[in-house]
């Protein structure tokens, strides 16, 4: 990922753990993206199939003021996360759109250059049309593609 190239090619492991009330939902993946870097951000891209919704393309950009995660095809969103505070953000989905709020409470982004990998946690409280609907902790393991 050096200056200002096409980005290298990269597996990354996802999982979302979903805590609300005393239930606690875990949902785990894998994809093929692409991590690159424009200006002073870094952009970590990749695509999803969601259970019920189709497929989903993702774009997570990460700098110093903070993470902004764009989703678009099946579902639209664009959310951004600022540590300590709440942010809106609109969700449409084929069902409707779905006006949200989230508390971020942590993130992390860390690349190892020297091992290709790196990492992003991201930990919010979230709230879809006034209804508290848990706090989330999205981790995002990656890693260099091999040739």
């Amino acid at each position: 990922m050096d200056g200002q190239g096409a980005g290298i090619a990269v597996n990354l492991t996802l999982e979302t753990v979903i805590q609300h009330a005393h239930e606690k939902d875990v949902h785990t993946g894998e994809a093929e993206g692409t991590l690159y870097k424009k200006g002073d951000s870094t952009y970590l891209r990749y695509s999803e199939v969601i259970e019920g919704a189709g497929s989903v393309n993702n774009v997570i950009k990460m700098n110093h003021e903070g993470i902004v995660i764009l989703r678009s095809g099946s579902v639209t969103m664009k959310q951004k996360f600022l540590i300590g505070q709440t942010t809106q953000g609109m969700y449409d989905t084929p069902y409707g759109q779905l006006w949200m709020e989230t508390t971020t409470h942590q993130m992390n982004f860390r690349w190892n250059q020297q091992a290709k990998k790196g990492d992003l946690t991201l930990n919010y409280g979230l709230v879809l049309q006034g209804e508290d609907t848990g706090r989330y902790t999205i981790k995002i393991k990656f890693q260099e593609a091999e040739a």
